[in-house]
């Protein structure tokens, strides 16, 4: 042990030990007082007695109390230091769920966030003096809102600022930041990071969500796919699966359980058609679901720019059962997947609905849930549709007999334009011919025997080709095996008999999960539909010129399910409807050097064109009727919307254990009931004593 101002406090000492012991030395100086007698005051005579101005020094507590406080204010005035092994306060990282459940409504009036938050916060407040804290917020993609510190009243004021999103929950992202600080290095003296040295204090994982989390173990509704569905879609972030999380630095995960309301009934899925036999008819499809435990009955609407339709048909009334989906275990079952009828002795807990009316003209369409539940962003969804025009089709095929089979119904069908080049002018096309204001200037393009990275936002139809993709590639061959199985109920497959059809060989397709298979063989498949924002694929993995597919009458049919299917009637352009988190691409008009976003909740964002033919908006993490504004002297605008459509989201009963990586995190049934320190009521239930006493005493005196 040194000191660094030894000298500083041998001077204090000199001075101050011997001040306070002559105070108690001193003898106080009397005032003589005439009295009729002493009887009662023999103390007084006792010290009378002490005829010197020093007394003698006696035994007393209050003297040892003040010599023990004065050496240790002067032992601290010594400065003193020693090299000390000193042990590390805890990491710890705090992440706080903000995805669309976490704005269900609590039996308090208030969103689930507010008691996350209000629980992380009392956390920080019990953290160990040593402890050092890392706040991270998730929902579809992870930010760091606080890296560590020991400042507590910096941590209270950021997770108090977390906003809300509707967007679904992935927690991959924000788990691999979490990991990646307990495999970080120290640092030396010098400041240099000694990566070879490990962390030697682990990571302390504190978890505050609903549970409802996509991507760890249990939760698979929202890329569960079931026989009613029509397309499949990868999750944001679908990189960042429990496959991936690596908790080895991690030493626990902690999981808060927030929430406790579950009456929710949720629009799941969304399409809106137009037939192009009759392109002023539209056809709005929507699946609505009951998560709640008791039966339900409430009108569904159809309104077109902000105006509920006349008539009867603008209104059904829906009842749903209890939803027949519990947690098993701690972990949620998922959809199912069976196509076999449901028992209709019962009422189904989902029902799809269809509205019908004529509309030759642009605007938005909304379809809404008029039942108010826990859960407001899923009772709504919008669509913007455009005014019916002529079909557009590429066919790019370098082999005439091809092109002809594909041309030829195309012109029975009565569609606008179908244009024909090979795959080296398709390659070699300017980019003004194949796109238009950053999407496809085609409905929907055929491609054969061709592979190609050239994708414009739009819908692909690919025989014997793949697009290049990520998750997308080729196995071995697959010769004179029969197709077994076909999703009939699909609107690709109507009325397309796939068992009579003759394949001689095909490559086994190696897709990624979220790709719907269309027609299966005994053990590969043989047709696929894959969607992801932007973009449409159908996959055929034969050669039409080794099958008999094209000689058949479902040929001309499988062709009218895709224009049908895929253009729409070009009812909602590519890319003008997405989900929460999604990037919108939004085309430039002519001379448009800005854009004004007016967003859901009348705020506006401005955003620089840069001579762009098309600008990227990312900022979707809200639900509901985006409108873009130019400035070009048409002052053009363009409407898109986000929708939530995701069952996992809906399903807002919180979730009773979960499990990441293999590994179940330890639950906190109450979230909202944490520790809390009872020491300022002992203060001040001390202190009331003291002042009751001191009012006792001196009403005794009084008396």
């Amino acid at each position: 042990m040194k000191f660094l101002s030894l000298q500083t406090a041998l001077w204090a000492t000199a001075i101050a030990i011997p001040l306070l012991l002559l105070l108690y030395f001193l003898k106080l100086r009397r005032i003589e007082r005439t009295i009729s007698s002493t009887l009662l005051w023999k103390k007084a005579v006792q010290d009378l007695q002490v005829n010197s101005p020093f007394q003698r020094l006696r035994k007393n507590l209050l003297l040892l109390l003040q010599l023990l406080v004065l050496a240790a204010v002067l032992f601290g005035l010594a400065n003193p230091i020693a090299n000390m092994n000193r042990v590390p306060g805890r990491r710890i990282v705090l992440l706080i769920d903000h995805s669309g459940s976490m704005n269900a409504i609590e039996g308090d009036g208030k969103p689930r966030l507010d008691h996350a938050k209000r629980a992380a916060v009392s956390f920080v407040d019990e953290m160990p003096a040593d402890s050092r804290a890392m706040v991270i917020s998730f929902a579809d993609r992870a930010s760091v809102v606080c890296s560590f510190t020991d400042d507590k009243r910096r941590l209270r004021e950021l997770i108090r600022a977390i906003p809300s999103t509707d967007s679904p929950s992935r927690i991959g992202e924000a788990m691999q930041l979490a990991a990646a600080q307990g495999l970080q290095g120290e640092k030396d003296a010098t400041g240099a990071d000694v990566t070879q040295k490990p962390q030697t204090s682990p990571i302390e994982v504190e978890l505050f969500s609903d549970g409802r989390i996509a991507d760890i173990s249990g939760n698979s509704e929202s890329a569960a796919t079931d026989a009613s569905a029509t397309d499949a879609e990868p999750p944001p972030n679908s990189r960042s699966t429990q496959a991936d999380l690596d908790l080895r630095a991690i030493d626990r995960v902690q999981y808060f359980r927030i929430g406790e309301s579950v009456d929710n009934v949720g629009i799941v899925a969304f399409d809106v058609r137009r037939d192009f036999e009759r392109p002023g008819f539209l056809s709005l499809f929507v699946e609505v679901e009951n998560f709640g435990p008791t039966a339900v009955t409430s009108d569904v609407t159809l309104s077109l720019d902000g105006k509920l339709l006349p008539g009867s048909g603008a209104v059904q009334e829906v009842t749903l059962g209890p939803s027949a989906m519990a947690d098993i275990g701690g972990l949620s079952t998922t959809r199912p997947t069976s196509t076999r009828p449901q028992d209709t002795s019962e009422t189904p807990s989902s029902r799809t609905i269809l509205f019908e009316f004529e509309h030759d003209a642009e605007g938005v369409v909304t379809i809404r849930w008029e039942r108010p539940d826990a859960l407001a962003i899923d009772n709504a969804v919008s669509a913007p549709i455009e005014p019916p025009r002529p079909i557009r089709v590429l066919i790019v095929s370098s082999r005439p007999l091809v092109e002809y089979w594909l041309r030829k119904p195309m012109d029975k069908l009565g569609v606008g334009v179908v244009d024909s080049i090979t795959t080296k002018q398709y390659e070699s096309s300017p980019e003004s011919k194949l796109s238009v204001d950053g999407r496809s200037a085609y409905d929907v393009v055929f491609l054969d025997n061709y592979d190609t990275d050239r994708l414009s936002p739009g819908n692909y139809v690919f025989f014997n080709g793949l697009p290049k993709i990520e998750g997308v590639s080729r196995g071995d061959e697959v010769v004179g095996k029969p197709l077994v199985y076909g999703r009939e109920l699909h609107p690709l497959l109507r009325a397309v008999s796939y068992e009579s059809i003759y394949v001689g060989r095909w490559r086994r397709l190696k897709l990624p999960a979220y790709a719907m298979p269309l027609i299966e063989g005994e053990d590969s498949t043989v047709a696929a539909l894959l969607a992801d924002p932007g973009h449409r694929y159908v996959l055929l993995a034969f050669d039409l010129l080794e099958s008999d597919f094209s000689f058949r009458p479902s040929f001309p049919m499988f062709l009218q399910n895709i224009v049908g299917y895929l253009a729409g009637g070009g009812v909602t352009e590519t890319g003008r409807m997405a989900k929460p988190g999604e990037t919108v691409t939004i085309p430039v008009p002519g001379g448009a050097e800005r854009v004004t976003i007016h967003r859901p909740d009348a705020t506006d964002q401005l955003l620089e064109t840069g001579g762009r033919m098309a600008v990227q908006f990312a900022s979707t993490r809200e639900v509901g009727v985006f409108r873009a504004t130019f400035d070009d002297a048409k002052k053009s605008g363009e409407a898109f919307t986000v929708n939530l459509l995701d069952p996992n989201e809906s399903r807002i009963e919180p979730k009773k254990e979960i499990a990441m990586a293999g590994q179940r995190a330890e639950t906190v049934e109450d979230a909202r009931k944490v520790p809390q320190s009872l020491w300022p009521y002992a203060v001040a239930a001390a202190l009331a004593f003291v002042i009751l006493e001191w009012w006792v005493y001196n009403r005794r005196v009084m008396v």
